[in-house]
Order: C-alpha cells, then structure tokens, then sequence
C-alpha cells in the first residue's frame, strides 16, 4: 500500500484549471503582448512598467520569441506593506511568431515601459509571384 500526501492547493490549482477550461477563460500572462504584421515585419509589443531595462533579455528559438526578466520588490527601510498587490519576481513569455524571420536583422527598443521587437520576415516566409507558363 502507498501513502499519498494531501496537498490541497495542488487540488486547488487543478479546479481552477477545469473551471477556466469549462468556460473557456485562460489567465493572461505576463507580460501582455501584441503582435502585428506590416509589410515585411513582425512586430512584438509588451508592456513592462517599472522594469529595469538591464534585466530584460530576448531569445530567438525556431519561430518563437521569449521575453525574460525580473521586476524587482522595491525595498524601503522601516516600511511594513498592508497591501502589496504590484506584481514583482521574475517572470518569462513565449510568443509564437506567425512567420520565420532574419535573426541577425532583430531590433528591440525600450521606452516608457514599453518594449518593441522588430523582426524582418525571412525570405521564406515572404510571398512569392508565381509565373504561369
């Protein structure tokens, strides 16, 4: 015979899961993004406010994009938090790119809390005028 342990908010994480199955609600994840296509670009936008732009760090894998970093817990002298609902730790996306793209010819830029990835649509993925002989 073999003694499971209880663990209640694995059982908890497991109903909230088959809820938001049954009713078809996924919870966001972070960061948000979009992701638009113009001409021949694929353009990546997330919202990061209050990141520290040294600790982001973007890797190109096949077709996907991941954004990483860390939104550190401000830390002041004396102050005990009553309420601290201001999301903080290290965080990690994966975005599926619709289109394969020109990895040495990526930009990212970070202005205001929001981060751009520019990527160039690689020559496969650009469409093709066919000659009909």
């Amino acid at each position: 015979m073999r003694l499971t342990l209880w663990d209640p908010f694995r059982e908890m994480a497991a109903m909230q899961r088959a809820l938001d199955s049954a009713f078809g609600q996924a919870r966001p994840t972070y960061p948000p993004v979009e992701v638009t296509d113009k001409d021949d670009t694929v353009t990546v936008k997330a919202t990061l406010p209050g990141i520290d732009k040294d600790t982001l760090e973007l890797a190109i894998l096949g077709d996907s994009l991941t954004i990483s970093g860390e939104k550190k817990l401000p830390v002041s002298e004396g102050v005990n938090y009553i309420r601290h609902e201001r999301p903080h730790g290290k965080f990690r996306k994966i975005v599926d790119l619709p289109y394969s793209v020109e990895q040495d010819k990526i930009s990212a830029t970070y202005t205001n809390g929001i981060l751009v990835v520019a990527m160039p649509k690689a020559e496969s993925a650009k469409p093709r005028q066919v000659v009909v002989q």
